[in-house]
């Protein structure tokens, strides 16, 4: 559904081009979204022949073949559209996007099948964590056995590295100009973003396997001492602790001042965010090493007892469960009225947000590790054989796969026109989706 209208006013001559390339300015709207204009003289070039079109024909060009109408036109990489275009339309979700005309060199659609390899980055010893970009600064960063690296995302260039004690097993958490970065030998690292230099460090008596997670100035780290740590963000002072009675190896979960913990000990803690005051706790049969999805009434997570449970966020009583075939270790992911998670059992499941019922389910042929990602229609999940789906997010319909030589296990990030995946063979993976479009003056 589109929510809002972009309004843009291009005079002058202007040349569509579907391309692969990605600029410095760029508006991004999702797949689906439309781009709409009042084009008076056309001329389209394919791969095949050049094809007269009548242009009082086509007032909507959409990235899609699921909109077939005859004033549409469907274009392919590649493909040109060059014509005097005297208004242009964009419509997305995500509200409306003050860009002044003249820095706009590309629109492009968000990541989509099918893809290309675009460039790999090799880093030192298998990647364990998720990817995560920066869309405003053309970045991509990832911890390795070694190192946090900073990367341009459009190229794969290396921007700089920050060289820690100890492997980095959880994804950094970006927030603001500042990458919060854990460690197994039990480090925290607070890096700036603009030049890989630590603002501070603290080490902790035990290794951190759970990504860190900051919440309205307070730094949440999860440790193997069964403790959860709450820090002052930017200066780095402890504020307070509290022991659960197991391990800690994923990351919180923090909606309206309630975070929520899952523990080695089988339990699931919610505690008040400020000052760490247990709110109540629920008991699974199971560890926990999935992060807890928190939302205004409800919190969703995983257990290794093949459950993934509803709760209550206020008083923890159970709304729901749904049983699977094997254990919980992703963590669910809400879109909607359905809570995408994954399982041991090899299968990623689409769940009813209010009864758990399934909607469908769909066979990665490997355990799932990790979260999936979600963009316009489309559900990425990644498996353990090294497997990556694009999956139809209503239906859990395949249209699209590839396959990696190593086990995967992360979440697939989205940037620029490209898909990015980590890899247990030391490389961070840029898919270039074939679907964009450029605007050239």
């Amino acid at each position: 559904m589109f929510i809002n209208k972009f309004f843009l006013f291009i005079e002058a001559f202007t040349v569509l081009i579907f391309s692969t390339s990605v600029f410095a300015d760029t508006l991004f709207i999702k797949n689906g979204d439309r781009i709409t204009g009042e084009i008076t003289k056309v001329e389209v070039e394919t791969e095949y022949s050049l094809v007269a079109v009548s242009a009082e024909r086509i007032s909507t060009v959409i990235l899609s073949n699921e909109d077939k109408n005859q004033d549409t036109l469907i274009m392919k990489n590649e493909d040109k559209i060059s014509g005097f275009i005297y208004k242009f339309y964009i419509e997305t979700d995500y509200g409306i996007v003050e860009i002044p005309k003249e820095t706009v060199k590309m629109v492009s659609f968000s990541v989509r099948p099918p893809f290309i390899m675009g460039w790999e980055f090799p880093a030192k010893g298998p990647i364990n964590s998720s990817p995560v970009v920066e869309i405003e600064k053309n970045r991509v960063y990832v911890g390795s056995q070694d190192c946090l690296y900073a990367v341009d995302s459009s190229n794969g260039e290396l921007i700089w590295k920050f060289q820690t004690k100890g492997k980095i097993y959880s994804t950094p958490t970006l927030y603001r100009d500042f990458m919060y970065v854990t460690t197994e030998e039990g480090y925290i690292y607070v890096i700036n973003t603009k030049d890989g230099k630590v603002k501070w460090s603290y080490l902790l008596e035990d290794s951190v396997y759970s990504s860190p997670a900051v919440n309205e100035g307070l730094l949440y780290v999860g440790c193997s001492d069964g403790k959860i740590y709450a820090f002052d963000a930017q200066s780095g002072k402890l504020k307070w602790s509290y022991k659960t009675g197991g391990w800690i190896d994923a990351a919180p979960g923090i909606s309206n001042n309630t975070l929520v913990i899952g523990s080695g000990d089988y339990q699931i803690y919610a505690l008040n965010a400020q000052n760490g005051k247990l709110k109540w706790k629920y008991a699974t049969k199971g560890n926990i090493s999935s992060s807890p999805l928190v939302t205004d009434n409800t919190v969703y997570v995983g257990s290794w007892d093949h459950f993934l449970y509803a709760l209550d966020v206020k008083n923890g009583k159970l709304k729901w469960k749904f049983q699977a075939g094997g254990p919980f270790s992703s963590s669910p992911v809400r879109k909607g009225e359905i809570i995408y998670a994954g399982s041991w059992d090899h299968f990623l499941y689409a769940l009813d947000v209010k009864t758990g019922k399934a909607k469908w389910r769909f066979d990665t042929g490997a355990p799932v590790d990790t979260a999936p990602l979600i963009t316009g229609n489309i559900v990425y999940v990644c498996s353990s054989n090294g497997k990556v789906y694009a999956l139809e997010k209503d239906t859990g319909d395949e249209r699209w796969s590839t396959t990696f030589e190593k086990r995967i296990k992360c979440t697939p990030a989205e940037g620029k026109g490209f898909l990015y995946i980590t890899c247990y063979d030391g490389s961070l993976y840029a898919l270039e989706s074939t679907i964009s479009v450029r605007i050239e003056k």
